[in-house]
């Protein structure tokens, strides 16, 4: 994939999910010259290694891909001068889950973008009309360490396959319950007990 002329100023990419960000980023830039910085949250330290490697001379547009879910404001301070002049064929993209991660200081500094690409819905891959305890373990086990914004995804991605694919009748209780579920993924409860009892309702239930 080429990059476009736009693509060779450095610019902010939002994306609520940071992880498809870095994937569509390498997509885009495979056949340039890049580096990632990949950090849940980005640290003054993680700054330094950044202007570091800025101020190695390249002959070549050079793209530093920063991605973290939060950036901490000494990090951010540290950048505001790199950001605002470059050094010679350097490139800097900064993707962050909202605008609000970052300081208006250097919003002010770079284009923002946002990743359009997202909006593909997750499938859970699923068959729910057919689930069994021989599905359930396996898959529980599988997802027990995700993120919660991909937890939540998920969670809402097997309600919906349920009432709109596979079209399963639940009690308002029932309902209630998936409801629920989607909160307590906010309250950052277990992958694992969430999972388990949604696909455990949902198999009962098709047994009644």
């Amino acid at each position: 994939m080429k990059t476009s002329e736009e693509e060779v100023f450095s610019h902010i990419l939002i994306s609520k999910n940071v992880e498809k960000a870095k994937a569509h980023l390498e997509e885009v830039y495979t056949k340039a010259r890049h580096l990632f910085f990949l950090k849940d949250e980005f640290l003054l330290e993680d700054a330094k290694e950044v202007i570091k490697e800025a101020y190695i001379a390249e002959a070549t547009h050079k793209y530093l891909i920063l991605v973290a879910k939060s950036y901490r404001i000494e990090a951010q301070n540290a950048l505001l001068k790199i950001l605002e002049e470059p050094p010679r064929h350097i490139i800097f993209i900064v993707v962050a889950p909202s605008k609000t991660a970052l300081l208006p200081t250097i919003r002010s500094r770079l284009v923002q973008k946002e990743l359009v690409a997202e909006c593909e819905v997750m499938h859970s891959g699923l068959d729910l009309k057919r689930l069994d305890l021989g599905d359930i373990y396996p898959f529980v086990q599988k997802h027990q360490g995700c993120e919660k914004g991909v937890l939540k995804e998920l969670v809402q991605a097997i309600i919906y396959e349920a009432l709109h694919e596979h079209h399963l009748r639940f009690s308002e209780n029932e309902l209630e319950g998936f409801q629920k579920l989607v909160h307590l993924v906010e309250l950052n409860s277990k992958a694992q007990t969430i999972l388990s009892t949604l696909l455990l309702t949902i198999m009962l239930r098709k047994h009644r």
